[in-house]
């Protein structure tokens, strides 16, 4: 994962258009560190098996408890991702990912990813 994100701080914005001087993102925790994680989970399979894949670690961390999933958040952060396809397409350019990422499909994954909720309720 270190060869295409980096470890530590930036010290700048969450989505600012920046990469550290390996040309990686700074960290993990910031958009472009989170977009370009997203290249690297289970690639080579389709992006609603991705998905399930993620749900499941959450499930897993939360004591078995289902993550839920916003459609409202996934369709603004759809709608309004501007900055992260800004940060998608510069993160190409400069060669982040490993060489057959699709990134709209990485960013789509990214945004259902932004879109994972707490656990749903076990009341009907």
């Amino acid at each position: 994962m270190h060869t295409v994100v980096g470890r530590e701080p930036s010290g700048r914005g969450f989505n600012e258009l920046a990469l550290n001087k390996e040309n990686r993102p700074h960290n993990p925790f910031i958009n472009a560190g989170a977009i370009a994680t997203c290249s690297l989970i289970r690639r080579g399979m389709t992006i609603s098996d991705r998905f399930d894949h993620v749900t499941e670690q959450w499930q897993r961390l939360a004591g078995g408890a289902k993550p839920g999933f916003s459609n409202a958040v996934y369709l603004s952060e759809r709608e309004k991702g501007d900055r992260n396809y800004a940060l998608g397409y510069f993160m190409k350019e400069k060669r982040v990912f490993p060489e057959d990422t699709d990134l709209i499909q990485t960013l789509e994954f990214y945004f259902q990813c932004c879109s994972t909720a707490g656990p749903r309720s076990s009341i009907r």
